[in-house]
């Protein structure tokens, strides 16, 4: 290393203290002896560009034989009685400088060892080893170039490992609406068609364990359980685990309100899946009738707070809605709480029979040779409708 030479230089004058500097230890021995014999060879043997003016004019040629060192007796003397002679003029700078750069050397080295080996371990070992080979001076002061890069290699550790446990946002969408012939089911299987037509994977789960309708016509349907007895409880768990990997869509039966309303409150789901970058958005699918709408402030009053609320209008069961909308309770809770409202278009009765007697997707129905062409453009129309109205709520995603 830079540093062990360095000592080893000094170790040497001080076993040699009349040693002389590296300029004239190029000479043979017996041209050495001769030089100190005669004065006048030294002389001869010193190139002219030594002769140094004392006073720095270089103007006065008539005053040069005065003004030059007599290398004979000057130069010579000081040989013979100062160890640390050296000709070069500023000797202790040029040590200074190359103890600067046996310092800069070993910073380079360290640092260049650090990059070879991105685990604190590693780094460890490797300054170790430099610790080892450059001795102690390097080491006794604070190191901030070796401190700062100690420091960048365990954050880049700490932010890959974090980059490996952030978890993408996912969404829990509840289809609900308490009473029964709502329009779950029909909603549903729009919302389901709506994302494969957007490319969005999504997992389903139908709970409607009466009827199956939505896991009748697609494939790959979980089935879950929503109980008022606690030790059956934990059957709808699995649908915030799935929660883990994708967003979820969940057709719920009717008069379970209560069950799920507990199941959510009980397990702390809406705090959970905060922590867990998983959010609720129920879709709350009313007739038109008072009683329909009473359920749905029910569900503001107990969970508007901590998920979002779709009031989804069946256009296909009620095409006036005034009433409702002029409802002192109604327009209340549209100052308290924050939630869409959204149109859902009338499906047409012949086409949701044929549908639903074949067990066909909306997809399907397009191609169906039994389907007449007007149909189809019917049913076109109704998916752009609703495709539209839930692309607005800007929720699925």
């Amino acid at each position: 290393m830079v540093a062990k030479r360095d000592k080893r230089k000094r170790d040497n004058k001080k076993k040699n203290p009349n040693a002389c500097s590296d300029e004239f230890s190029n000479y043979p021995s017996d041209s050495l002896t001769e030089m100190q014999a005669s004065p006048d060879h030294l002389q001869n043997a010193q190139p002219q560009t030594d002769e140094l003016p004392i006073n720095g004019d270089n103007d006065s040629p008539a005053d040069s034989s005065k003004s030059k060192i007599d290398v004979g007796s000057t130069v010579y003397n000081e040989l013979k009685t100062d160890e640390n002679f050296n000709p070069v003029e500023d000797w202790e700078t040029e040590l200074n400088d190359d103890l600067i750069s046996d310092e800069q050397d070993s910073k380079g080295i360290t640092n260049q060892a650090l990059h070879q080996d991105d685990t604190p371990n590693g780094a460890s070992k490797k300054l170790l080893q430099i610790e080892d080979a450059v001795e102690g001076d390097f080491w006794s002061e604070d190191n901030p170039v070796l401190e700062e890069e100690l420091i960048l290699n365990g954050k880049n550790n700490s932010s890959e490992n974090q980059e490996e446990l952030i978890k993408s946002s996912t969404t829990i969408h509840i289809v609900d609406g308490e009473k029964g012939g709502a329009g779950k089911s029909l909603f549903s299987r729009t919302l389901i068609e709506y994302c494969y037509s957007t490319g969005l994977n999504m997992a389903i789960i139908d709970a409607d364990t009466s009827n199956q309708d939505i896991a009748k016509i697609y494939k790959d349907v979980d089935l879950a359980f929503f109980s008022d007895d606690e030790n059956l409880a934990q059957k709808a768990d699995f649908i915030f685990e799935k929660a883990f990997e994708k967003s979820v869509i969940v057709n719920l039966p009717a008069q379970v309100y209560s069950n799920v309303t507990n199941w959510i409150n009980k397990n702390n789901l809406i705090d959970l899946g905060a922590e867990n970058s998983i959010t609720f958005v129920k879709w709350f699918v009313c007739t038109g009738g008072v009683d329909s709408a009473e359920f749905f402030l029910q569900s503001l009053k107990d969970l508007g707070n901590q998920m979002t609320h779709v009031f989804v209008k069946n256009m296909g069961l009620c095409d006036d809605w005034s009433y409702i909308e002029k409802m002192p309770e109604f327009i209340a809770a549209q100052s308290d709480y924050d939630f869409i409202i959204m149109d859902f278009p009338k499906f047409p009765y012949w086409e949701r029979n044929i549908i639903d007697r074949w067990g066909l997707t909306f997809s399907e129905s397009l191609t169906h040779s039994e389907i007449k062409v007007v149909s189809k453009q019917r049913i076109k129309n109704f998916l752009k409708k609703a495709h539209e109205a839930l692309a607005l709520t800007d929720l699925i995603k």
